[in-house]
């Protein structure tokens, strides 16, 4: 898992860049499927087939936040235009890469700073890029790979979210022997930038089912006042109850919780103010997809360090198959009523 997790983090693909990371996804399912292909928008589509006669589609997004270059001064300061959501306090001295290129994140140097602007928090307006080899409408991403950090369970590195999401269904659609439905394992593009990858890719396949794989913002730091961790690290796979896009299917949750339990597989619940996942589309996809998301805890998101234990996708992997050998016919009733 750590050397597919690796590979796959250190593969170039912001939003709409993404044709190298997508072609290792492609690369790492298709000795496993009846057939592989990709669509007009790029989303890689692997397919199983099953025993009977429905279907459920797997997401994870093969996408990474990025910067594109907007501009590029006289002297060769390159400025930058947003791709995908960044808190723009950690880009400072964050070197980033293209294709092409290599850059590094700066803003005004304190030392040039009156003492109120020196009170002022980074504005993503006040950063450029120090750079001698990029070109306007370039896509950056992070520089950094992937390492362990003390502990060889766990790692740390950049596009953890979703290159974790991403390891778990290629691992569980791999494993899986013994299954009823049709299980399309899909690679989504451009979930950073409002989840457009998936929605395509619903419309098309028009799953009875959806499961996203995805991280789980872990929660589990020193902060600065009483705080009772909600995901925590080694505990296992998050399974969402709802986030900022949807609300899970309570009935396809209970079958995720039910067959943690009976596979002993330990796991949490996350329930999330802020942000979404490809699940936020897919389950509005034509008359509606029952869905759910299986998260692997992973601190400190769209950061070049975000941090993950292995055992968790590891565990990730265990629910993901159990439940795609568990799934039968006869459960689709009972998920297609919300209640």
């Amino acid at each position: 898992m750590k050397e597919l997790l690796t590979k796959l983090a250190n593969t170039y693909g912001a939003s709409g860049r993404e044709e190298s990371i997508a072609s290792l996804v492609k690369s790492e399912l298709e000795d496993s499927a009846d057939s592989v292909k990709m669509d007009k928008f790029g989303n890689v589509i692997a397919t199983k087939e099953g025993s009977s006669n429905f279907s459920i589609m797997l997401a994870a997004h093969t996408d990474e936040i990025g910067l594109a270059v907007e501009k590029v001064s006289e002297d060769g300061f390159a400025f930058p235009a947003r791709v995908g959501g960044w808190d723009p306090r950690i880009l400072p001295t964050n070197p980033m890469k293209s294709d092409d290129g290599w850059g590094l994140v700066s803003t005004s140097p304190i030392e040039l700073l009156d003492e109120e602007d020196k009170k002022k928090a980074v504005r993503h307006k006040d950063l450029f890029i120090e750079a001698q080899d990029l070109s306007p409408g370039g896509f950056l991403v992070q520089d950094a790979k992937v390492t362990e950090l003390g502990n060889p369970n766990v790692v740390v590195g950049k596009s953890l979210d979703d290159r974790a999401g991403l390891s778990v269904m290629i691992e569980a659609f791999k494993k899986i022997e013994d299954f009823e439905p049709n299980i399309h394992a899909v690679g989504t593009v451009q979930e950073e930038v409002g989840l457009r990858g998936a929605g395509v890719a619903a419309y098309k396949l028009n799953p009875d089912l959806g499961i996203v794989l995805e991280v789980a913002l872990a929660d589990d730091v020193p902060v600065g006042g009483p705080h009772t961790p909600v995901v925590r690290l080694g505990k296992g796979p998050a399974i969402t109850v709802k986030d900022a896009s949807m609300i899970s299917h309570p009935k396809l949750t209970n079958f995720l919780i039910q067959v943690a339990e009976s596979e002993e597989i330990p796991y949490q619940l996350e329930l999330l103010e802020h942000g979404g996942t490809d699940a936020g589309r897919i389950h509005l996809t034509r008359e509606g997809v029952p869905s759910s998301v299986i998260g692997i805890p992973t601190r400190y998101l769209h950061s070049p360090v975000e941090v993950l234990d292995v055992k968790d996708l590891e565990r990730g992997v265990d629910l993901l198959a159990s439940t795609l050998e568990s799934l039968k016919h006869s459960d689709l009733e009972s998920f297609s009523t919300p209640t």
